[in-house]
């Protein structure tokens, strides 16, 4: 796992939700060994590592049940407990199922809600070609490092789509009757302990933050970007372009947000970092001074830093430009604009549909 010092994208820090001013004038520290080898993956493109929480089973009506039977396929396939057991049958995945709801129950003292967590779910996935053996042992030690000795767990191995992926459900309650409640925080601690361990297993893979490689919007949640997958356009998205249609309608573009605002002067405060370290290194051999040629073109391909109600905006000035006092609409959803290809969202590498689904059982 990467040490903070290998944090070479140098993020700023906020203070109630404004950026603070790095000190030192954007100067860089001298990099160790590891933080010019993670440099040197991040401007080389690395594969990114997704580990993603797809949801939790709550109450004790079944949905911990179907969620067990989902990532197992109703038993078919092999699931792997916190203590290397191998559930290789619906009778032991029954079994373990009872098991979690009464240590459940009893480790919240009798004070368990009626929809209380009894499980949170996670996926780590891959981008497709990487070897679907070296992913499972990595997710095996991931899993094993991040919640051995405080927290139950199911893994099971998914080989029905092109990313090779691993689920692994963890029991809500710790051993020490604290709940489960992972934070981005947690989540980028995930990512970048999993990368570690494919890299071990020979993987070449990588876990920087999306504003790392300048990507400032968030992914669609699961439930929109299904919709957007079938070319209909979801209620929040023809929301957002109402609202940039009345935004832009006025003589004057409106005033950038203060967050819009900060939002680039993140991104300008990391591509500084980026360019302090390349200053460093063009002081070195000739392996650093290749590495600070990287550096630079990495941040020159950069993509724009444009909110997607940006993007929009751009998009549509574009058409009013294009055909003068016609309202023309903004394409509809599903639709690759110049705006949008000038930075599109930035979607960790994953599975298809079947990851997304959700673990509640339908009419629930």
């Amino acid at each position: 796992m990467a040490d903070s010092e290998d944090h070479v994208w140098r993020l700023a820090n906020t203070v109630h939700g404004k950026d603070v001013k790095l000190a030192g004038g954007g100067k860089s520290r001298p990099l160790s060994p590891s933080g010019k080898a993670r440099l040197a993956r991040i401007v080389n493109k690395a594969p990114e590592v997704m580990v993603k929480v797809t949801g939790r089973s709550r109450g004790s009506a079944g949905h911990l049940k179907a969620h067990m039977d989902y990532i197992t396929r109703n038993g078919k396939l092999h699931g792997e407990t916190q203590s290397g057991e191998r559930i290789t049958d619906r009778d032991a995945l029954r079994g373990l199922h009872d098991d979690w709801v009464a240590k459940n129950d009893f480790g919240s003292k009798g004070k368990n809600p009626e929809n209380a967590t009894q499980s949170v779910g996670i996926i780590l996935s891959m981008p497709p070609g990487t070897p679907p053996d070296r992913v499972e042992a990595a997710t095996r030690t991931w899993a094993r490092e991040t919640f051995g000795g405080k927290y139950d767990y199911l893994m099971a191995r998914h080989d029905d789509t092109d990313h090779p992926h691993v689920h692994v459900t963890v029991r809500a309650v710790g051993y020490d009757g604290k709940r489960l409640a992972p934070g981005p925080a947690d989540l980028q601690q995930y990512r970048e302990r999993f990368a570690h361990q494919l890299r071990r297993q020979g993987v070449e893979a990588e876990a920087t933050p999306r504003q790392a490689r300048g990507h400032v919007r968030k992914a669609s949640r699961s439930p929109v970007h299904r919709v957007e997958r079938t070319g209909n356009e979801p209620r929040v998205r023809a929301a957002e372009k109402r609202e940039v249609r009345k935004e832009t309608a006025g003589p004057k573009p409106p005033a950038p947000h203060d967050w819009s605002r900060d939002i680039q002067a993140r991104q300008d405060s990391i591509k500084r970092a980026y360019l302090g370290h390349a200053d460093e290194l063009e002081k070195g051999p000739q392996a650093d001074r290749q590495l600070a040629r990287d550096i630079r073109r990495f941040v020159a391909e950069m993509p724009v830093a444009l909110t997607r109600k940006q993007a929009m905006a751009v998009e549509l000035q574009k058409v009013r430009d294009q055909h003068p006092g016609r309202g023309s609409p903004l394409p509809p959803a599903g639709t690759a604009t110049p705006a949008q290809r000038v930075q599109e969202p930035s979607r960790p590498s994953g599975p298809d549909r079947g990851d997304n689904a959700p673990t509640r059982p339908k009419g629930r």
